[in-house]
């Protein structure tokens, strides 16, 4: 039995967690062990302050997010290096602990990290990164010295294999998705009512409530709204309901395990740029509305959206409700249904897992 690591993020955002879960699933059938590693605590209480601040400071301080992130994509030998040196002690007392036989990373803050730590032990475990931004991922997910990097797009695969990455080291393997979402191969029909999902359209509070006044107002639709884990959303929606301000047919709904089927039965998602719910939505062939994004790492998902005709971007609550009733009545939702079909996008998880399947089988 083969022991895997799956080095991951438990609060910087779902994503890195999600894709990692996605992974594990599909590996442990095939009689990998796996455990998943967050991280960041590896650095002590440097570690687990940047994991607590990501959240706050991207919805609080999103110009401070956007400098941080913009320092690290000019200055990445030197943020490797300070993470090198806060996790060194602290990862090898776990790699001595779990005694891994592959290692992967799904956050791009340890990829280079990782890999000069075991060169520096002599540790010939192989590690493998998993890409998990759409486009114009971060440049600390680039490690020409990983034993091999899955990315999402041709794209991004040439982009590093002009960086110097060998093309033997890296394979377009699409995106991690959890395994419950419904893939559909035929485009949904739009009956009596259109559909509507919100999913965090903002990192904003205000933003969101906004953007949910403005859609409720959209003629012949069920509306479902989730707020998540986000209690000042679901408490100032609530809030909002009572006082008449937004509809009652409004349905508003907090955390959820049921998210697949939320999807499979929405004709469109407003959500911001985060790119597991958007390759989430395309694969039950819901129409995407990007209405926010996260400075620097999202900044460019959109374009995956709107330059494959797969829905559009509309990141202004005062336009929204314009942008998308002229989305519905011209006919462009079925356009956009129809576009998605041809989405190739694959199940990374799925991709990975086979490739160390054969690898290590």
């Amino acid at each position: 039995m083969k022991k895997v690591m799956v080095v991951m993020a438990e609060r910087t955002g779902t994503g890195h967690k999600s894709a990692a879960n996605a992974i594990s699933k599909k590996l442990t059938p095939h009689g990998f062990e796996v455990e998943l590693v967050d991280a960041f605590p590896l650095m002590g209480k440097k570690g687990e302050w940047m994991e607590n601040i990501y959240i706050p400071l991207t919805i609080k301080a999103p110009a401070l997010w956007s400098l941080s992130y913009n320092f690290s994509q000019t200055f990445t030998g030197a943020i490797h290096g300070s993470m090198k040196r806060s996790m060194k002690k602290a990862f090898i007392k776990k790699l001595e602990e779990s005694k891994p036989d592959i290692i992967i990373t799904v956050h791009s803050m340890f990829t280079k990290a990782i890999s000069d730590i075991l060169k520096k032990q002599n540790l010939n475990i192989p590690l493998y990164v998993g890409v998990v931004d759409l486009v114009k991922p971060p440049r600390l997910w680039f490690d020409k010295d990983a034993t091999h990097s899955f990315v999402p797009t041709e794209i991004i695969k040439q982009d590093f294999i002009k960086r110097g990455m060998p093309e033997e080291k890296v394979t377009v393997y699409g995106f991690p998705v959890r395994d419950d979402i419904v893939v559909r191969k035929e485009p949904k029909e739009i009956k009596d009512k259109i559909n509507i999902l919100l999913v965090n359209p903002s990192v904003n509070l205000k933003k969101n409530v906004k953007f949910v006044k403005e859609v409720s107002k959209i003629e012949n639709a069920n509306i479902n709204v989730i707020c998540g884990r986000d209690e000042g959303l679901y408490n100032e929606l609530t809030k909002l309901q009572k006082e008449n301000i937004i509809s009652n047919d409004v349905k508003i709904h907090g955390f959820v395990t049921n998210m697949h089927e939320f999807l499979n039965n929405s004709h469109i998602i407003l959500t911001k740029a985060g790119p597991n719910m958007m390759i989430e939505a395309l694969k039950s062939v819901t129409a995407v509305v990007v209405t926010g994004h996260i400075p620097g790492q999202e900044k460019h998902n959109h374009e995956y959206v709107t330059e494959n005709g797969y829905g559009i971007q509309c990141e202004n609550p005062n336009k929204i409700y314009n942008e998308l009733n002229n989305f519905i009545s011209s006919g462009k939702i079925n356009e956009a249904l129809q576009n998605i079909l041809k989405c190739d996008i694959q199940n990374g998880a799925e991709v990975m897992a086979n490739y160390l399947i054969e690898k290590y089988k």
